[in-house]
């Protein structure tokens, strides 16, 4: 789809993209409060400053994708592909992304407070200063090997049976977690 076009349904009140091809397209700074882009392919596409809040991106393909900075708080990311995206200071606050992949993504200094983070893979993520408060890691059964959190503040998450086997944790603040 052209992003033209999708900028022009977006104003018009248009908010469904759902299965779109947006591969490689330039949304940087974009507003797309609240849009449909669920199992959109979004790989390489670049996200910069954009706004995704309260968007549905199930299922959707953001591989190798530029979200930095961009604003995805209670966005839904059920299953969806993050794998080696950068998400350095993006808004993930209270985004359900349960079963994402996030593996070898970009997570420095990234705010994911409240995030339902089950079931996701961030195996060699790195996640350095990164905000998890009250993040749900419960009975999280994947490992994190190689996962970096230094110096993140995981502060009332709910680690409850999270494998955290093999992740650096130096610095990391865990007061009150469970």
């Amino acid at each position: 789809m052209d992003v033209k076009l999708l900028l022009e349904r977006y104003e018009s009140g248009d908010m469904d993209f759902a299965g779109e091809n947006l591969s490689g397209a330039n949304l940087a700074g974009a507003d797309l409060i609240g849009a449909n882009l669920g199992g959109a392919d979004l790989h390489n596409a670049v996200l910069i400053l954009t706004f995704l809040n309260r968007s549905n991106l199930t299922r959707s393909n953001l591989a190798a994708t530029k979200l930095a900075g961009a604003n995805l708080s209670q966005a839904t990311l059920h299953n969806a592909n993050l794998r080696d995206a950068d998400l350095h200071g993006a808004t993930l606050h209270g985004a359900d992304l349960r079963g994402a992949d996030i593996g070898l993504a970009n997570l420095l200094d990234a705010n994911l407070r409240e995030a339902d983070l089950r079931n996701v893979n961030l195996s060699g993520a790195d996640l350095r200063g990164a905000c998890l408060r009250g993040a749900n890691l419960r009975e999280e059964k994947r490992t994190y090997q190689g996962s970096n959190l230094r110096g993140a503040d995981l502060r009332g998450a709910d680690l409850r049976g999270a494998n955290l086997t093999g992740a650096n944790l130096s610095r990391s603040n865990l007061a009150g977690g469970k």
